[in-house]
């Protein structure tokens, strides 16, 4: 395959260049590479991201596969311009907190479009299933969510000295509902960390000072979900029927979200919490949104409003997600790494329907908005996987 004048990130900024691909790697960039038998992408007027990695995703698969399934949510993920979807553990009835549970995973996700990968779930006592898994990754629970996956303190310690140093550990630090709580809990989660003097990962950070306080020790990274910089408590309240809004963390008060605005900087990744409830779910009080589909477009439409830079994207939703995870050949446009390639057109506009999304989730908090950017083509590993309708 042969993508021809895409303005490609590539080395920290952005160029035009032709890339040739071979199988599933990228061998070569260049100003122009003459085609022979390729397959010839016209990129011409395009924007060329790495392809993007999602580090905090629930496909709900296995336990209710009504909400998503892997073939449904990596078909979502592509349309979004992921190629790589980190799954979470914190499945009902029963959590992938078990060797047998994350094989289980793994086979079921053979159909999917997409590649997928499964963050391992801590609990009180399975530290010897922790050792004979080898998960590549792990989750900590140290605030409520879907699921009974919280453990205390003490235990979450005893994970980060015994899990292998050179592996990521994600934490769901957030403990209650406040601005405090929230805070109490990164507090928590970096106190541990450093006990264990180890690398995490502070998920879903909602608020200012949680970054502030996440940074405070220099083995942690943080990322936002897209829907605490672009929702509020204040027009979330307006949504029907109310319980749409319902998210965990909650969604914050416009003040709030105008300082996470100001810390953007500080912020490592962009993860979706992609949480596909179908809308009977979410007036029973299930909380979380579906958001695969919309995160790129949300920030790429922030972009054109000149709030944001595309070099600020690149990183946050493909380089640092691969630095975040360790992953080799991910997250960067460069001669041997996977060719996962995602083309956005910043020119297009478009509504949000949740309708027309992939996700079964078929609603989004989004509803309605007109944005400017998109996904007009997803390559993932060497193949074009995903094109965007006319």
């Amino acid at each position: 395959m042969l993508i021809k004048n895409a303005n490609a990130y590539i080395n920290g900024k952005f160029r035009i260049r032709d890339i040739l691909i071979n199988g599933e790697q990228i061998v070569k960039i260049a100003y122009c590479i003459n085609a022979k038998n390729e397959e010839i992408i016209d990129a011409n007027g395009l924007i060329a991201l790495p392809g993007l990695i999602e580090i905090h995703a629930h496909l709900r698969e296995p336990g209710q596969e009504q909400k998503e399934d892997f073939l449904s949510g990596s078909r979502a993920a592509l349309a979004g311009g992921y190629c790589l979807v980190y799954d979470m553990p914190n499945n009902m009835p029963k959590p992938t907190i078990t060797k047998e549970a994350l094989e289980k995973k793994k086979m079921l996700a053979k159909n999917a479009l997409c590649e997928i990968r499964f963050h391992f779930g801590a609990t009180k006592n399975n530290f010897v299933e922790v050792r004979n898994a080898k998960p590549e990754s792990m989750k900590i629970y140290l605030g409520k969510t879907t699921g009974n996956l919280v453990i205390k303190s003490n235990v979450a310690l005893k994970h980060m000295k015994n899990f292998p140093k050179g592996k990521q550990i994600i934490v769901h630090a957030q403990d209650g509902e406040t601005v405090e709580d929230a805070q109490t809990g990164v507090q928590t989660a970096i106190k541990l960390a450093k006990k264990a003097t180890r690398k995490i990962h502070i998920t879903h950070t909602s608020t200012a000072k949680e970054i502030e306080l996440a940074k405070k020790w220099k083995l942690a990274t943080v990322d936002t979900a897209p829907h605490y910089l672009f929702l509020n408590k204040e027009e979330a309240i307006k949504m029907k029927p109310k319980e749409k809004m319902f998210v965990n963390p909650p969604l914050r008060n416009k003040k709030e979200v105008a300082c996470m605005w100001k810390e953007l900087e500080k912020i490592d990744a962009i993860g979706t919490d992609h949480a596909p409830h179908l809308l009977n779910d979410k007036i029973k009080g299930a909380h979380g949104f579906p958001g695969l589909e919309t995160a790129l477009a949300l920030f790429l439409d922030a972009h054109s409003k000149k709030k944001i830079s595309l070099d600020w994207i690149a990183t946050r939703f493909s380089e640092n997600p691969a630095k975040i995870m360790k992953l080799n050949k991910y997250g960067k446009i460069a001669n041997g790494y996977f060719a996962n390639i995602t083309l956005v057109d910043l020119r297009k506009v478009w509504i949000v329907k949740g309708k027309n999304l992939y996700s079964k989730a078929k609603w989004t908090p989004f509803e309605g908005r007109v944005l400017k950017g998109k996904v007009v083509k997803t390559i993932y590993k060497g193949k074009v996987v995903f094109t965007e309708s006319v």
